[in-house]
Formats: structure tokens, sequence, C-alpha cells
């Protein structure tokens, strides 16, 4: 059984992702597109926005704890077994957005990880306090 904490970061998510156009899929055991295919992973939440010439996949994990072993773990999943399937003349994207409570970046701010995901900070009342971007390597660097 999932705690309270999980569940207000998960609907949280899926507030947020709704408002941007996501289709959202909580915890999905397969993928709800043929054109997504994945293995030894299931995300917290998946959102889709498929249309003629784009295709924007989100991939969210809510950690109520979390810590560098277990982000770099789920990456390397992510990256050893999720796979999009893409056509010409259309334009990807896929983000991978780490959701924690505020007052844990510290837990997880590290060069790996956000060189990889892109974090939103959640407050206790399940409002998105502040939203990271990914950053790219070369920016991480000089931090």
């Amino acid at each position: 059984m999932e705690s309270d904490l999980h569940e207000l970061l998960k609907e949280t998510v899926l507030d947020e992702l709704g408002r941007e156009g996501y289709e959202t899929y909580v915890e999905p055991s397969d993928p709800p597109l043929e054109r997504l295919m994945w293995s030894y992973y299931r995300p917290d939440i998946l959102g889709v926005i498929c249309e003629e010439t784009v295709l924007n996949v989100v991939l969210v994990e809510c950690e109520t704890n979390p810590n560098v072993r277990r982000v770099k773990t789920k990456a390397s999943k992510i990256g050893c077994t999720f796979t999009v399937q893409k056509r010409l003349n259309e334009n990807n994207l896929l983000r991978l957005l780490l959701v924690i409570p505020a007052g844990v970046l510290h837990k997880v701010n590290h060069q790996v990880i956000r060189s990889l995901w892109e974090i939103w900070l959640v407050s206790n009342k399940g409002k998105v306090v502040y939203r990271i971007p990914k950053s790219d390597r070369e920016q991480a660097k000089a931090h």
C-alpha cells in the first residue's frame, strides 16, 4: 500500500500534466501505444501527447524519500528497456520527471541526476512549488 505522501505526489502530477495536455496512465503494466515498449520497468505515471507530427512522452517517478542510488537505478532501467518507435517528420520528446517533496532536493542534487531528470518539488498541500529543468551535461559540470 502506498503512503499518503506518495499518493499526493501522484495526484499533483496528474493534475499538472493534464493541464499541459498529456493523456496520463497510472502505473501502466503495459504501454498504451504500440510505439512504446518497455520491460523490467513501470513508471509511476506515463504521460503521452500523440498527434499527427508530435509524440511527447513523460515518464514520472514519485519518490517520497529519494536517494541517488535508487534514482540512478531507475534511469538505468529506462535506458536499457524503454524504446520509442519514431516516425519520419515527427517531433519527439522524452521527459524523465522526478517528483519529490519540497525539502529533500539535497538528497538527489547530483550531476548525473540533474543531467537526466527534470525535478518537481511538491508541497505538503499538493502544489508544485518549484520546477527544476534538466540541465545539460556541460551546464551541470559547471555547478
